[in-house]
């Protein structure tokens, strides 16, 4: 596996999904993931630094994963294809999912009453298209990664 294009896939991947989620946040759906993850450091009062440091922390994790899928694309033997990206994803999605289950055991500012309200598991909280977004984006990281990589 070439390392340098596992990691530019991973931020272009990353750029792909967040503007997917964006997208998503135009036509109603109430997730914010750079603004929740912003929040886990700062207080809202610069909501220019809640996204600049929530969009860092995002794009980082972009590249943890974009590592961890080399990482499992080289330990399974595989030929990365969109479709194993897609699968790949699929399976990140739900491990997503649920950890938003979590979030307000992690996130300082989540839950009883303070910033953002907890989102329950695979977001059920947030809407009812927010299970389906949480997979769909995670879907197309895989793919458009995989297709980067191949």
């Amino acid at each position: 596996m070439d390392w340098g294009s596992a990691l530019v896939a991973g931020v272009v991947a990353t750029a792909v999904m967040t503007i997917l989620m964006y997208l998503g946040k135009a036509m109603g759906m109430p997730m914010d993931m750079p603004r929740m993850l912003g929040l886990m450091f700062v207080r809202p009062h610069s909501s220019s630094l809640v996204y600049v440091l929530g969009l860092m922390v995002h794009f980082m994790m972009g590249v943890v994963f974009a590592v961890v899928y080399a990482l499992l694309f080289d330990a399974l033997g595989i030929d990365p294809s969109w479709l194993w990206g897609a699968l790949f994803g699929a399976v990140h999605g739900v491990i997503a999912g649920m950890a938003f289950g979590m979030m307000p055991a992690m996130h300082p500012r989540m839950g009883n009453g303070d910033e953002l309200p907890a989102p329950g598991l695979f977001g059920r909280n947030l809407g009812s298209m927010v299970p389906v977004a949480i997979i769909v984006v995670h879907v197309v990281f895989g793919g458009v990664y995989t297709r980067l990589v191949a």
